[in-house]
């Protein structure tokens, strides 16, 4: 049988999986999703958008509909480092979204999928990739169907396959980090009646407290002795809980063996040390705290992304917020490749922009992880580092790495503050009337935004029609430059003012390819 072509074949329908397909058919690129599951699984997975995360999906108009389900995570649900008492202030860095937003991973992955297909796509689901193969030219992916073998012959594969992904592991590709040493176990759960009374205890620097919030929601981190106890209920659904917990008792466990009740009863009872009856065990599920890395984002004509390219401790939903801005990253980047419009190099911007960010936030969640510990030591150490965030240039930094709203991409020498940073999203006035950054983004193309309100920005972006749109508008507030040019994904790749035409012309080429030769006009004599 004669493999089936296609462009660009996107393996797995996580939340990287489906944002990078949504992103590829924004642009006018059909993507083959493939998914070896048979549908959605029910369980609520991680909990949360990081701030950069919420602004990501504001950009694509996708955030108002999320927040409609928005559950509570905290007044105001602040985000933390290593659980200790003095909270991340994101503020600083000019964000609508200075928190954390709650919304349930399998809403985010829905919402994703309703807007592949409204863009013309779709998932195939219960086709499961058993293994890959590339040339110069394609990659060749074997897979299993509900009626039998088939392969997919494609251009470009991006690997969003998951932690134990077949493609990497096809490949051959070396996943390095640290093996996991501890066990977690997250579960979803019906409550008939959650706790009525909260506590807020902050000792040594450690954060102890089980809080009731509205619907009868608890969020909590409790220590227990001799080990560690991380408990949080949230209110997904009517009646439905989050449980997280890890201790001394799981040690011996092994990761394979089934979640029993009687582990949730207890754990329960040690962090509440109350009375709380348990209804129903939705779903449960064991993790580690294994951080790895694959060495290369790219290998040829095969990419990875999300949990194939990196597995992080599982604190806070980091490894949902950085796959999906990996695949925010690449989506834009790959569609310009298969349509011929990119300039040189720029697939390979992906490894080296979106390798570093991980890098650190692993870096980041192992030293979280650590200051969580219950010795003795380590609790000299909380408190030095809860000092050090009271200091607020500390405070933001770290804020920025965890957040994903400090991040820099290597676009050029200029470190101006604003060149290879994220656009803030400014309330503009332009010719049409009130707008935002992100509404200008929203179509998926790069912008040259003039903030001096000089119309002349349209005719500079003329040569790239359907990459860049020219937009002239004035700020309500003020900005440290007068033109900038925006990367579909949100990075400013130049900044300066129309008097350097070189430079923003550099950048147009540098970042959106050749311009299209103008059109001759014919005269009638």
């Amino acid at each position: 049988m004669a493999a089936e072509a296609t462009e660009v074949t996107v393996v797995g329908a996580g939340p990287a999986g489906l944002m990078l397909a949504t992103e590829l058919a924004l642009a006018g690129v059909a993507p083959t999703v493939l998914e070896s599951l048979p549908g959605r699984g029910a369980e609520s997975r991680a909990l949360n958008l990081h701030p950069r995360t919420a602004e990501v999906l504001d950009s694509r108009g996708l955030l108002d509909e999320l927040r409609e389900y928005e559950i509570v995570l905290g007044t105001p649900a602040h985000s933390f480092f290593g659980a200790l008492p003095v909270p991340l202030d994101c503020a600083p860095w000019r964000t609508r979204f200075p928190h954390q937003t709650g919304v349930v991973q399998t809403r985010v992955e829905d919402r994703l999928e309703r807007r592949l297909v409204e863009l013309g796509g779709s998932v195939r689901r219960e086709h499961v990739v058993t293994g890959v193969r590339q040339d110069d030219e394609h990659v060749t992916a074997d897979v299993l169907t509900p009626d039998g073998e088939s392969s997919v012959r494609t251009r470009y594969l991006v690997a969003c396959d998951g932690g134990r992904s077949t493609v990497r592991r096809s490949l051959g590709l070396a996943f390095p980090g640290s093996d996991g040493r501890q066990l977690f176990v997250a579960a979803d759960l019906r409550l008939g009646r959650p706790p009525e009374t909260w506590y807020d205890d902050l000792d040594a620097g450690r954060r102890r407290f089980l809080r009731l919030l509205p619907g009868n929601s608890l969020a909590g981190v409790a220590p227990v002795p001799g080990g560690r106890l991380m408990f949080s209920l949230r209110g997904l659904e009517a009646g439905v809980h989050r449980l997280s917990f890890s201790g001394p008792a799981l040690r011996d466990t092994d990761r394979a063996a089934p979640v029993t009740e009687a582990e949730i009863r207890t754990a329960i009872e040690d962090a509440c040390g109350i009375d709380v009856e348990l209804k129903e065990v939705l779903w449960a599920s064991r993790f580690t705290d294994a951080c790895r890395q694959v060495e290369q984002y790219r290998v040829g004509r095969v990419l990875l992304a999300g949990d194939a390219a990196h597995i992080i401790v599982p604190l806070g939903g980091q490894g949902m917020n950085l796959g999906l801005l990996d695949a925010f990253n690449l989506g834009w980047k790959l569609a310009a490749v298969v349509k011929g419009t990119a300039p040189a190099g720029l697939l390979d911007t992906y490894h080296d922009e979106r390798h570093p960010v991980a890098a650190d936030l692993l870096r980041e969640a192992r030293a979280q992880f650590l200051l969580m510990d219950d010795g003795l030591d380590v609790a000299a150490l909380r408190e030095v580092v809860a000092g050090l965030l009271r200091v607020p240039e500390t405070n933001r930094h770290l804020a920025g790495i965890v957040s994903g709203l400090g991040t820099r991409h290597p676009v050029s020498d200029q470190d101006d503050g604003v060149t290879g940073y994220r656009m803030p999203d400014l309330d503009l006035v332009g010719p049409a009337g009130p707008t935002r950054v992100h509404e200008l983004l929203c179509a998926g193309h790069g912008v040259l935004l003039d903030l001096g309100d000089d119309p002349a920005v349209t005719e500079v972006v003329r040569p790239w029609p359907g990459r860049v749109t020219g937009i002239a508008a004035v700020p309500t507030e003020p900005f440290a430059a007068q033109r900038v040019l925006i990367r579909p994904d949100g990075h400013v790749c130049w900044a300066g003012d129309a008097a350097d035409e070189a430079g923003q012309l550099a950048a147009l080429h540098r970042w959106f390819g050749q311009a299209e030769p103008a059109k001759e006009t014919t005269r009638r004599g």
